[in-house]
Protein backbone atom coordinates (compact mmCIF):
# COMPACT_ATOMS: atom_id res chain seq x y z
CA UNK A 1 0.00 0.00 0.00
CA UNK A 2 1.27 3.80 -1.09
CA UNK A 3 0.97 6.20 1.11
CA UNK A 4 -1.38 9.52 -0.12
CA UNK A 5 0.17 12.78 -2.23
CA UNK A 6 0.27 15.58 -0.91
CA UNK A 7 0.14 17.91 -4.30
CA UNK A 8 0.15 21.58 -2.76
CA UNK A 9 3.02 21.09 -1.06
CA UNK A 10 4.73 20.27 -3.93
CA UNK A 11 4.58 23.73 -5.45
CA UNK A 12 7.03 24.75 -2.86
CA UNK A 13 9.90 22.79 -4.44
CA UNK A 14 9.50 24.58 -7.70
CA UNK A 15 9.02 23.25 -11.27
CA UNK A 16 10.31 23.83 -14.78
CA UNK A 17 8.00 21.66 -16.73
CA UNK A 18 6.43 24.56 -18.96
CA UNK A 19 10.04 25.17 -20.09
CA UNK A 20 10.44 21.14 -20.44
CA UNK A 21 6.56 20.84 -22.14
CA UNK A 22 7.76 20.52 -25.99
CA UNK A 23 10.88 18.39 -25.02
CA UNK A 24 9.12 15.57 -22.58
CA UNK A 25 5.97 15.85 -25.20
CA UNK A 26 7.62 14.61 -28.17
CA UNK A 27 10.32 12.39 -26.32
CA UNK A 28 6.94 10.83 -24.24
CA UNK A 29 4.84 10.18 -27.83
CA UNK A 30 7.69 8.85 -29.29
CA UNK A 31 8.34 6.22 -26.59
CA UNK A 32 4.57 5.44 -26.34
CA UNK A 33 3.57 5.67 -30.11
CA UNK A 34 1.08 8.13 -28.92
CA UNK A 35 0.26 11.07 -32.33
CA UNK A 36 -0.30 14.30 -30.24
CA UNK A 37 -2.92 16.61 -31.53
CA UNK A 38 -4.00 19.88 -29.63
CA UNK A 39 -2.99 20.75 -25.90
CA UNK A 40 -6.21 20.27 -23.34
CA UNK A 41 -4.77 22.45 -20.39
CA UNK A 42 -2.25 22.69 -18.32
CA UNK A 43 -2.08 22.20 -14.05
CA UNK A 44 -0.77 24.89 -12.60
CA UNK A 45 -0.93 25.96 -8.51
CA UNK A 46 -3.21 28.28 -7.71
CA UNK A 47 -2.95 31.24 -10.46
CA UNK A 48 1.21 30.54 -10.73
CA UNK A 49 2.84 30.16 -13.83
CA UNK A 50 4.84 26.86 -12.80
CA UNK A 51 2.87 23.75 -13.87
CA UNK A 52 2.98 19.98 -12.87
CA UNK A 53 1.00 18.52 -15.47
CA UNK A 54 -0.16 19.17 -18.78
CA UNK A 55 -2.58 17.43 -21.10
CA UNK A 56 -2.83 16.73 -24.94
CA UNK A 57 -5.69 14.81 -27.47
CA UNK A 58 -3.99 12.73 -29.33
CA UNK A 59 -4.29 8.83 -31.11
CA UNK A 60 -3.48 5.97 -29.54
CA UNK A 61 -3.33 2.74 -31.38
CA UNK A 62 -5.97 4.10 -33.79
CA UNK A 63 -8.14 5.14 -30.69
CA UNK A 64 -8.69 9.06 -29.68
CA UNK A 65 -7.20 9.25 -26.16
CA UNK A 66 -5.37 11.65 -23.96
CA UNK A 67 -1.56 12.13 -22.95
CA UNK A 68 -1.25 13.41 -19.37
CA UNK A 69 2.52 14.41 -18.56
CA UNK A 70 3.25 14.19 -14.96
CA UNK A 71 6.23 16.87 -15.01
CA UNK A 72 6.38 16.94 -10.84
CA UNK A 73 6.94 13.32 -9.02
CA UNK A 74 4.04 12.90 -6.39
CA UNK A 75 4.54 10.54 -3.66
CA UNK A 76 2.39 8.21 -5.31
CA UNK A 77 1.93 7.65 -8.65
CA UNK A 78 -1.45 8.33 -10.66
CA UNK A 79 -0.63 5.31 -12.41
CA UNK A 80 -0.82 3.38 -8.95
CA UNK A 81 -3.92 5.35 -8.40
CA UNK A 82 -6.33 4.72 -11.08
CA UNK A 83 -5.56 0.82 -11.21
CA UNK A 84 -6.09 0.56 -7.49
CA UNK A 85 -9.45 2.79 -7.70
CA UNK A 86 -10.20 0.90 -10.79
CA UNK A 87 -9.36 -2.75 -9.13
CA UNK A 88 -11.41 -1.96 -5.73
CA UNK A 89 -14.54 0.26 -7.31
CA UNK A 90 -17.54 -1.69 -6.46
CA UNK A 91 -19.92 1.05 -8.57
CA UNK A 92 -21.80 0.55 -11.67
CA UNK A 93 -22.02 4.22 -12.36
CA UNK A 94 -18.58 5.80 -11.25
CA UNK A 95 -15.33 4.45 -12.64
CA UNK A 96 -11.66 6.42 -13.39
CA UNK A 97 -10.55 6.75 -17.06
CA UNK A 98 -9.27 3.76 -18.68
CA UNK A 99 -5.24 3.81 -18.89
CA UNK A 100 -4.36 2.81 -22.22
CA UNK A 101 -0.59 2.83 -21.37
CA UNK A 102 1.96 4.71 -19.26
CA UNK A 103 5.78 5.38 -18.28
CA UNK A 104 6.59 4.98 -14.81
CA UNK A 105 8.26 7.95 -13.91
CA UNK A 106 12.27 8.82 -14.99
CA UNK A 107 14.31 10.29 -12.84
CA UNK A 108 15.99 11.45 -15.84
CA UNK A 109 13.47 12.49 -17.43
CA UNK A 110 11.84 13.63 -14.78
CA UNK A 111 8.40 12.94 -15.28
CA UNK A 112 5.80 9.97 -16.08
CA UNK A 113 3.30 9.84 -18.56
CA UNK A 114 -0.45 8.36 -18.74
CA UNK A 115 -2.11 7.28 -21.96
CA UNK A 116 -5.88 7.28 -20.68
CA UNK A 117 -9.28 7.41 -22.94
CA UNK A 118 -10.44 10.52 -24.51
CA UNK A 119 -13.47 10.96 -21.94
CA UNK A 120 -16.46 12.71 -24.45
CA UNK A 121 -18.45 14.06 -21.84
CA UNK A 122 -20.70 16.52 -19.80
CA UNK A 123 -19.85 17.47 -16.91
CA UNK A 124 -22.24 16.95 -14.03
CA UNK A 125 -22.28 21.00 -13.02
CA UNK A 126 -22.26 24.16 -14.67
CA UNK A 127 -21.28 27.29 -14.01
CA UNK A 128 -24.02 29.05 -12.46
CA UNK A 129 -25.28 25.62 -11.26
CA UNK A 130 -28.98 24.38 -11.12
CA UNK A 131 -30.57 22.65 -8.50
CA UNK A 132 -30.83 20.06 -10.06
CA UNK A 133 -27.23 20.04 -11.54
CA UNK A 134 -26.72 20.23 -7.44
CA UNK A 135 -28.95 16.99 -6.48
CA UNK A 136 -27.19 15.25 -9.56
CA UNK A 137 -23.73 15.53 -7.77
CA UNK A 138 -24.57 15.17 -4.09
CA UNK A 139 -26.27 11.67 -5.52
CA UNK A 140 -23.05 11.05 -6.88
CA UNK A 141 -21.47 11.94 -3.68
CA UNK A 142 -23.56 9.03 -2.04
CA UNK A 143 -22.60 6.42 -4.71
CA UNK A 144 -18.95 7.05 -4.69
CA UNK A 145 -19.45 7.02 -0.06
CA UNK A 146 -20.82 3.57 -0.77
CA UNK A 147 -18.97 1.51 -3.70
CA UNK A 148 -15.95 3.73 -4.17
CA UNK A 149 -14.16 3.81 -1.26
CA UNK A 150 -14.96 0.51 0.98
CA UNK A 151 -11.28 -0.77 0.40
CA UNK A 152 -8.83 2.00 0.76
CA UNK A 153 -5.84 1.30 -1.46
CA UNK A 154 -3.80 4.22 0.03
CA UNK A 155 -1.86 4.13 3.78
CA UNK A 156 -4.12 6.06 6.34
CA UNK A 157 -1.23 8.32 7.95
CA UNK A 158 0.32 8.16 11.09
CA UNK A 159 0.56 11.41 12.35
CA UNK A 160 -2.92 12.62 14.42
CA UNK A 161 -5.49 14.89 12.18
CA UNK A 162 -4.49 17.99 13.97
CA UNK A 163 -0.76 17.49 13.46
CA UNK A 164 -1.41 17.60 9.66
CA UNK A 165 -3.68 20.68 9.74
CA UNK A 166 -0.65 22.42 11.47
CA UNK A 167 1.82 20.75 8.75
CA UNK A 168 -0.70 21.78 5.62
CA UNK A 169 -1.29 25.55 7.08
CA UNK A 170 2.77 25.92 7.48
CA UNK A 171 3.24 25.01 4.03
CA UNK A 172 -0.17 27.13 2.81
CA UNK A 173 0.85 30.29 4.62
CA UNK A 174 4.62 29.87 2.73
CA UNK A 175 2.99 29.03 -0.76
CA UNK A 176 0.92 32.48 -0.10
CA UNK A 177 3.42 34.45 0.47
CA UNK A 178 5.38 33.10 -2.36
CA UNK A 179 2.64 34.01 -4.55
CA UNK A 180 1.89 37.05 -3.38
CA UNK A 181 4.18 39.07 -1.22
CA UNK A 182 2.17 41.93 -1.40
CA UNK A 183 -1.51 41.38 -2.51
CA UNK A 184 -3.77 44.46 -2.35
CA UNK A 185 -6.68 42.52 -0.86
CA UNK A 186 -4.90 40.77 2.37
CA UNK A 187 -4.72 41.80 5.69
CA UNK A 188 -2.75 42.43 8.23
CA UNK A 189 -5.14 40.86 10.62
CA UNK A 190 -5.77 37.86 8.82
CA UNK A 191 -2.85 36.14 10.37
CA UNK A 192 -4.58 36.54 13.60
CA UNK A 193 -8.03 34.59 12.41
CA UNK A 194 -6.56 32.43 9.91
CA UNK A 195 -4.33 31.31 13.73
CA UNK A 196 -7.17 31.25 15.31
CA UNK A 197 -8.86 28.96 13.26
CA UNK A 198 -5.67 26.44 12.67
CA UNK A 199 -5.77 26.58 16.95
CA UNK A 200 -9.63 25.65 16.76
CA UNK A 201 -9.26 23.11 14.05
CA UNK A 202 -5.93 21.48 16.21
CA UNK A 203 -7.80 21.24 19.25
CA UNK A 204 -11.48 19.77 17.82
CA UNK A 205 -9.78 17.28 15.73
CA UNK A 206 -7.35 15.50 18.27
CA UNK A 207 -9.80 13.06 18.50
CA UNK A 208 -11.39 12.80 15.24
CA UNK A 209 -10.67 9.76 12.55
CA UNK A 210 -9.93 10.44 8.79
CA UNK A 211 -11.90 8.93 6.02
CA UNK A 212 -10.64 7.81 2.86
CA UNK A 213 -11.64 9.97 0.22
CA UNK A 214 -11.27 11.55 -3.09
CA UNK A 215 -9.39 14.83 -2.09
CA UNK A 216 -10.56 16.68 -5.30
CA UNK A 217 -14.30 15.52 -5.59
CA UNK A 218 -15.46 19.17 -7.03
CA UNK A 219 -17.27 20.15 -10.26
CA UNK A 220 -14.61 19.67 -13.06
CA UNK A 221 -13.81 15.95 -11.84
CA UNK A 222 -17.53 14.31 -13.01
CA UNK A 223 -18.24 13.87 -16.51
CA UNK A 224 -20.91 12.13 -17.61
CA UNK A 225 -20.53 9.81 -20.44
CA UNK A 226 -23.57 8.80 -23.52
CA UNK A 227 -23.84 4.96 -21.71
CA UNK A 228 -24.82 7.07 -18.11
CA UNK A 229 -21.44 6.60 -16.62
CA UNK A 230 -19.46 9.08 -14.65
CA UNK A 231 -16.12 9.41 -14.95
CA UNK A 232 -13.99 10.49 -12.25
CA UNK A 233 -10.64 12.89 -13.26
CA UNK A 234 -7.75 14.08 -10.40
CA UNK A 235 -7.11 10.39 -9.25
CA UNK A 236 -3.38 11.74 -7.90
CA UNK A 237 -5.90 12.93 -4.87
CA UNK A 238 -7.32 9.68 -3.12
CA UNK A 239 -6.34 10.37 0.42
CA UNK A 240 -7.67 10.49 3.81
CA UNK A 241 -8.97 13.40 5.06
CA UNK A 242 -11.26 15.00 7.94
CA UNK A 243 -15.25 14.05 7.50
CA UNK A 244 -17.34 16.22 5.00
CA UNK A 245 -13.92 17.54 3.11
CA UNK A 246 -15.39 15.61 0.23
CA UNK A 247 -18.80 17.53 0.61
CA UNK A 248 -17.26 21.38 1.10
CA UNK A 249 -14.40 20.47 -1.28
CA UNK A 250 -16.59 21.67 -4.58
CA UNK A 251 -18.77 24.29 -3.17
CA UNK A 252 -15.30 26.31 -1.73
CA UNK A 253 -13.57 25.84 -5.50
CA UNK A 254 -17.09 26.79 -7.34
CA UNK A 255 -17.65 30.21 -5.91
CA UNK A 256 -14.26 31.19 -6.52
CA UNK A 257 -14.59 30.30 -9.94
CA UNK A 258 -17.86 32.21 -10.17
CA UNK A 259 -15.45 35.16 -10.71
CA UNK A 260 -14.98 33.78 -14.11
CA UNK A 261 -17.91 34.40 -15.62
CA UNK A 262 -18.28 37.88 -18.02
CA UNK A 263 -20.41 39.60 -16.02
CA UNK A 264 -20.84 37.91 -12.37
CA UNK A 265 -22.73 40.25 -9.32
CA UNK A 266 -22.72 39.35 -5.81
CA UNK A 267 -26.47 38.20 -5.98
CA UNK A 268 -26.00 35.74 -8.25
CA UNK A 269 -22.77 34.20 -6.04
CA UNK A 270 -25.01 34.40 -2.87
CA UNK A 271 -28.10 32.84 -5.13
CA UNK A 272 -25.22 29.87 -5.51
CA UNK A 273 -23.99 29.61 -2.55
CA UNK A 274 -27.38 29.05 -1.03
CA UNK A 275 -27.87 26.15 -3.15
CA UNK A 276 -25.02 24.48 -2.34
CA UNK A 277 -25.61 24.83 1.35
CA UNK A 278 -29.08 23.38 0.99
CA UNK A 279 -27.61 20.36 0.15
CA UNK A 280 -24.39 20.23 2.21
CA UNK A 281 -26.85 21.03 5.25
CA UNK A 282 -28.83 18.29 4.52
CA UNK A 283 -26.16 16.06 5.05
CA UNK A 284 -25.26 16.61 9.09
CA UNK A 285 -27.99 14.30 10.03
CA UNK A 286 -26.34 14.09 13.80
CA UNK A 287 -25.24 16.96 16.19
CA UNK A 288 -21.79 14.96 15.90
CA UNK A 289 -21.99 15.33 11.80
CA UNK A 290 -23.03 18.99 12.24
CA UNK A 291 -19.51 20.10 14.67
CA UNK A 292 -17.80 17.58 12.00
CA UNK A 293 -19.32 19.71 8.87
CA UNK A 294 -18.61 23.07 10.44
CA UNK A 295 -15.27 21.95 11.30
CA UNK A 296 -14.68 21.24 7.59
CA UNK A 297 -16.32 24.64 6.41
CA UNK A 298 -13.98 26.15 9.01
CA UNK A 299 -10.96 23.86 7.78
CA UNK A 300 -11.88 25.37 3.58
CA UNK A 301 -12.79 29.00 5.04
CA UNK A 302 -9.18 29.45 6.88
CA UNK A 303 -7.14 28.11 3.40
CA UNK A 304 -9.44 30.19 1.23
CA UNK A 305 -8.48 33.27 3.21
CA UNK A 306 -4.92 32.38 3.35
CA UNK A 307 -4.19 31.58 -0.32
CA UNK A 308 -7.77 29.93 -2.47
CA UNK A 309 -9.34 33.61 -2.57
CA UNK A 310 -6.27 35.69 -3.07
CA UNK A 311 -6.10 33.65 -6.61
CA UNK A 312 -9.14 35.16 -7.81
CA UNK A 313 -7.81 37.55 -10.41
CA UNK A 314 -7.92 41.22 -8.49
CA UNK A 315 -8.94 42.64 -11.73
CA UNK A 316 -12.18 40.64 -11.55
CA UNK A 317 -15.00 43.19 -10.05
CA UNK A 318 -16.25 40.26 -7.06
CA UNK A 319 -12.21 39.70 -6.24
CA UNK A 320 -12.93 41.87 -3.16
CA UNK A 321 -16.09 40.80 -2.35
CA UNK A 322 -14.84 37.61 -2.54
CA UNK A 323 -12.31 37.56 0.14
CA UNK A 324 -14.07 39.76 2.21
CA UNK A 325 -16.88 37.64 2.25
CA UNK A 326 -14.63 34.48 2.92
CA UNK A 327 -13.29 36.53 5.89
CA UNK A 328 -16.63 37.15 7.26
CA UNK A 329 -17.39 33.39 7.02
CA UNK A 330 -14.25 32.61 8.69
CA UNK A 331 -15.08 34.84 11.51
CA UNK A 332 -18.81 33.59 11.67
CA UNK A 333 -17.50 29.45 11.66
CA UNK A 334 -14.63 30.69 14.60
CA UNK A 335 -17.41 32.33 16.51
CA UNK A 336 -19.89 29.55 16.49
CA UNK A 337 -17.18 27.27 17.43
CA UNK A 338 -16.67 29.24 20.47
CA UNK A 339 -20.10 29.02 21.80
CA UNK A 340 -19.68 24.81 21.01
Amino acid sequence: MKYQNKISHLFLYGSDLQKREKEVLEDASKRLGFVPGSLIDRSSWWSSREIGAFRYEGEFEGKRAVLKIQGVRPRTSEIYMIQSFSKANKSKILRAPLLYSCLPWDNGKRYEALVLEFVDGKPIINSPVTAVELNEFFSLRNEYKKNCVVLPWVEKPKELLSEEIKINFTKWREASFKLYPKHPLRRESDADLINNAINILKENYKNAEREFQHGHFGASDLLKIKNGQVIILSNLYWSWKPPFYDAVFGYHWFIYHLAQLKKPTIELIEEQRNLWFSKINSLAKTGEDKKLLNLALLERAAAGLNLDALSVDPKSPIAEYLVEKTRRNLKELIEKQSRV
